[in-house]
């Protein structure tokens, strides 16, 4: 776990770097003596809980939070003040304060607040990857959804944004995540299930060439004839030629 005290007085960061020592907890700590600098290290070091003193020169610890929280809005932060005050406590709620603890803080109360941090962090890492195993479920549900779609409808007119309306996503999103999710686009993988289709088709020797066109969803041959001999490498009609000599 990524801690950063900050405090512009020493004591406080030496009193906690050797409570975690005694207790040899897994927790790196970093420091910083102002609002200012806890801004800039919390951007760059991302800390998991970050120990605010809201008396501090410059930028104190209430309005430096505020600041950390548009940027990183899962930080734990516990403030620590000198003062019993009210307003303090009022404004660290409003912030989504983990805990408020006054100053000094016994030794007992410490080492039972860092290993609380240390088992909700462990509970939030268990939850991540039920979290994504879940996502990834829906994203194959989403995806086998589209495909049954254009099993049942290959025959007729189909545009983009009928199969995202069908899936409940916008065109624009659904293009993106049917290409990242399957390797090809949308409009390719129509084509080759149609392509699919008329080669099955062309098995059957009373369907002409124009029929099997319309019915695999294509209402001009010649449009046909050249998607097919773009995925194909042949013409419709020497495929079929091939055919009738096997």
């Amino acid at each position: 776990m990524k801690l950063l005290i900050v405090d512009d007085e020493k004591m406080m960061k030496e009193y906690t770097k050797f409570v975690i020592q005694e207790e040899n907890l897994p927790i790196t700590v970093f420091e910083a003596s102002n609002g200012e600098e806890a801004i800039a290290l919390a951007e760059k070091l991302q800390p998991d809980v970050i120990f605010m003193d809201i008396k501090m020169p410059q930028v104190n610890g209430l309005e430096a939070t505020e600041t950390i929280k548009q940027q990183q809005p899962s930080a734990t932060v516990i403030f620590l003040s000198a003062y019993d005050k009210f307003e303090y406590a009022q404004k660290a709620l409003r912030l989504g304060a983990y805990d408020y603890l006054l100053k000094p803080i016994p030794p007992k109360d410490l080492k039972n607040l860092l290993k609380r941090l240390l088992d909700d962090q462990k509970q939030r890492q268990a939850a991540v990857p039920q979290e994504e195993k879940q996502q990834e479920i829906y994203e194959d549900q989403v995806i086998l959804k589209a495909k049954e779609y254009v099993e049942d409808h290959y025959h007729s007119k189909i545009h983009l944004q009928n199969v995202a309306d069908y899936v409940g996503l916008s065109s624009t999103y659904f293009s993106k995540f049917f290409k990242q999710k399957t390797a090809v686009n949308f409009s390719n993988y129509l084509n080759q299930v149609r392509i699919q289709k008329s080669k099955e088709l062309m098995r059957n020797p009373n369907l002409s060439l124009n029929e099997i066109s319309y019915r695999v969803g294509y209402e001009d041959l010649s449009y046909f004839s050249i998607v097919f001999q773009r995925y194909e490498g042949i013409t419709p009609t020497g495929y079929r030629r091939q055919l009738m000599t096997k």
